[in-house]
């Protein structure tokens, strides 16, 4: 069957071979070592974390195979970074269980994650010998939090939808309402923010006075976006500004997120 390559240019870097010792046994025979990484604590977004299995490790440890990674409990994207072979490994965020084979000759390497919270852990396990790669699905169990038909005549308010000192990345949003106005217009402007007053989401509904000087809009849909990565900290708050002469104003929110 004829396939069509585009353009091309040479790759532009020197093609250096790494020796790899892949087959031989460690003469300490099979083992492993589990560690933990919680990121409130340890590494975060200017600091990477650094493991030496022959400085730190209890036992002799000559060869580092493969890596068993459980990222289940961070909502944050981690690499392994190999320096002798150049090689980085990266695991997205809640992934619950993966065995990575490891190209490196040396028994140490760095973690990194820039966009680690305090509650964000990783737990791994450094193994001196390769077990076959298994494929573990992440887990799409979620939390969920709505607020319904909130009253927004006031001025000005917050309803807290997740607890303050709760961390957590949010997968899903919607938010709706309907305002009405007497004798001219009224509008009202909505965000999601998080504990540290980071704006998330933003959504507007108005009216116009219609005939007789009064107007409704029903069932407006001011904000929806799924499939989102977003991270939050210290709760979630849905808060309001309205402004006109309004002859009532609701709000509704749905929100789907994971801890941490």
């Amino acid at each position: 069957m004829p396939f069509n390559v585009p353009n091309a240019v040479n790759y532009s870097s020197p093609l250096n071979a790494v020796p790899l010792d892949w087959t031989s046994s460690p003469i300490e025979g099979a083992k492993g070592i589990q560690c933990t990484v919680a990121w409130g604590t340890q590494g975060g977004p200017n600091n990477a974390v650094y493991v030496n299995c022959q400085n730190n490790a209890t036992l002799n440890f000559s060869k580092i195979r493969a890596l068993i990674i459980d990222n289940s409990q961070s909502g944050a994207d981690i690499q392994f970074i190999f320096p002798d072979t150049e090689t980085t490994v990266s695991v997205p965020a809640y992934t619950p269980y993966a065995i990575i084979p490891v190209f490196t000759n040396q028994t140490q390497f760095y973690l990194v994650s820039p966009l680690a919270k305090d509650a964000d852990k990783t737990n791994f396990t450094i193994l001196n010998t390769a077990p076959p790669p298994v494929a573990v699905p992440t887990t799409q169990e979620q939390n969920f939090v709505y607020a319904s038909s909130v009253n927004i005549a006031g001025a000005s308010g917050t309803v807290p939808l997740v607890p303050a000192g709760t961390d957590g990345t949010i997968e899903n949003v919607f938010i709706g309402g309907e305002i009405g106005a007497v004798a001219g217009g009224a509008a009202s402007s909505i965000t999601l923010s998080d504990g540290t007053g980071k704006v998330i989401a933003v959504g507007q509904m108005s009216v116009t006075g219609g005939a007789g000087g009064t107007g409704v809009v029903n069932n407006v849909t001011m904000f929806s976006q799924s499939d989102l990565h977003v991270r939050f900290t210290n709760g979630l708050n849905l808060n309001w500004t309205t402004g006109g002469a309004v002859n009532g104003a609701t709000v509704s929110a749905n929100v789907y997120y994971r801890q941490p």
